[in-house]
């Protein structure tokens, strides 16, 4: 048994599970396999800027909170972990985009917590990416302001291993949105994308891209294109039910790996939960 497999059984026992509602959602999953043992490759990087997320006040969840109004939020971040480990063991999905179907439903929030606890598993060597750009709403998140960063690679200013910002989680990595003010749906036109995500994928373990929302503009069907899988976030009493339906149906055959349902208020300790669907059998966590 691989170390990558006991790990993910070890992450099962802390997930918190109920079986998911039905609705638009469940139009979204379809099965998915059972776990397969992969051979991660060596790992190696250079020296690079870096950024503390440890200063970074709430509601970033670091390794080692334990408090009564964090727990469930952490423990829904480790199944979604395990979910995302089983697909890599299974299906050697690499790089995963996480999106929205408009603004305000919490992915952004979402990929970095999730790239903190993924990046707590021993094999797993986490880079994050904000590939929106036009927001940059992650670079601001983690602390990765500043040039060179996306748009410089995918201009050719920079390589690739220039733009990684190291953050004090050890194993985890981002890159920032960068400076350049071409458009954004050129840049992820080009081919540059394209082979940083090549790059990406025979460096890191785990790629997770923060993309624009899905509706409305032509950059997730260009930065997913290069990606292996999509996580969809639907935030409770934001996400109206017209733009769900869209989204379903855009999302129609897009390497859909399963849906976030966040900012749920569940009692008795009434924080904001995560409720994640995912293909075959739908979960809720919280």
């Amino acid at each position: 048994m691989s170390r990558l497999f006991r790990e993910m059984q070890e992450a099962e026992k802390h997930s918190v599970k109920q079986p998911a509602s039905d609705g638009a959602l469940g139009a979204l999953m379809t099965a998915f396999g059972e776990d397969a043992q992969i051979a991660r490759p060596t790992w190696r990087l250079e020296v690079c800027r870096s950024t503390a997320l440890r200063a970074k006040m709430r509601p970033v969840l670091l390794a080692g909170d334990g408090e009564a109004s964090t727990q469930g939020a952490l423990e829904a971040y480790r199944a979604v972990r395990t979910k995302l480990a089983r697909f890599q063991a299974a299906q050697g999905i690499r790089s995963v985009v996480v999106s929205s179907a408009g603004m305000g439903e919490g992915k952004t929030l979402s990929t970095l917590n999730l790239g903190i606890s993924l990046a707590q598993l021993q094999t797993q060597h986490v880079l994050l990416v904000d590939g929106d750009i036009r927001t940059a709403g992650l670079t601001t998140l983690a602390g990765a302001s500043g040039a060179p960063g996306l748009s410089e690679v995918l201009t050719g200013q920079a390589t690739f291993q220039a733009a990684l910002v190291a953050t004090d989680v050890p194993k985890l990595y981002v890159v920032g949105a960068g400076e350049v003010a071409t458009a954004a749906s050129d840049q992820f036109a080009g081919a540059l994308w394209r082979e940083f995500m090549g790059w990406c994928h025979e460096t890191f373990d785990m790629v997770i891209v923060d993309c624009p929302p899905i509706l409305g503009l032509a950059d997730f069907d260009l930065i997913s294109a290069a990606c292996d899988g999509v996580l969809m976030i639907v935030r409770a009493g934001k996400t109206n039910r017209e733009a769900l339906a869209e989204t379903v149906e855009h999302l129609n055959g897009k390497k859909v790996l399963g849906v976030i349902l966040n900012g749920m208020k569940t009692q008795p300790s009434n924080y904001n939960g995560y409720y994640y669907y995912s293909r075959g059998k739908g979960r809720t966590v919280s």
